[in-house]
């Protein structure tokens, strides 16, 4: 709030969000206001991001599947217990990339940087699962595995880029209609 002439108080345009912009300022547990997604910008925005990150994991692994083996993926393996958890996973790499840089006045190449991280961290954890798996069950690396770890890695870093773009769009949308234009 600024101060008029008169003492009055105003919104300042500058610092306050706007009325009808997609955060709210809501009390917290001591009384002090603090700004938030409003509901249905909080909603949009899950959706958005779930959606980038669901699609470009089922999306690469039906690549990652037809590159190798010239197999297509149906319906049944994409939307059935493997794709859910499959998507599951993927959509979680935007979610974390937005708690981590939102509304920090970030530029593009940090959310890159921070999403191509993301993803390699989650492609370790895949090897990690993959080798463990075959150890457990007795099975050695076949000759294409080095192409199979090449193929998913350049795959992840297509996705990861898809996310930071996505991601930083939305971050500066809601920057950008937060304030009051005057």
């Amino acid at each position: 709030m600024s101060h008029g002439l008169d003492g009055s108080r105003r919104p300042d345009p500058f610092t306050e969000p706007a009325a009808d912009g997609p955060t709210e300022l809501v009390p917290n547990e001591k009384g002090d206001l603090v700004e938030r997604l409003s509901a249905g910008t909080a909603t949009i925005l899950l959706v958005w991001l779930i959606g980038i990150g669901a699609g470009t994991a089922l999306l690469g692994v039906w690549l990652l599947v037809y590159l190798l083996s010239g197999a297509r993926l149906g319906i049944a393996a994409l939307f059935g217990g493997p794709g859910l958890y499959t998507a599951l996973t993927g959509a979680s790499g935007p979610c974390v990339l937005w708690l981590a840089g939102r509304a920090q006045g970030h530029g593009l190449g940090w959310f890159l940087l921070t999403a191509v991280k993301i993803g390699l961290v989650m492609l370790a954890i895949l090897f990690a699962f993959v080798a463990v798996s075959m150890l457990v069950f007795g099975f050695a690396p076949g000759p294409g595995a080095p192409i199979a770890a090449a193929t998913a890695l350049v795959l992840t870093l297509a996705a990861t880029l898809i996310w930071g773009v996505a991601t930083w769009l939305a971050d500066r949308y809601i920057s950008r209609a937060r304030l009051r234009t005057g």
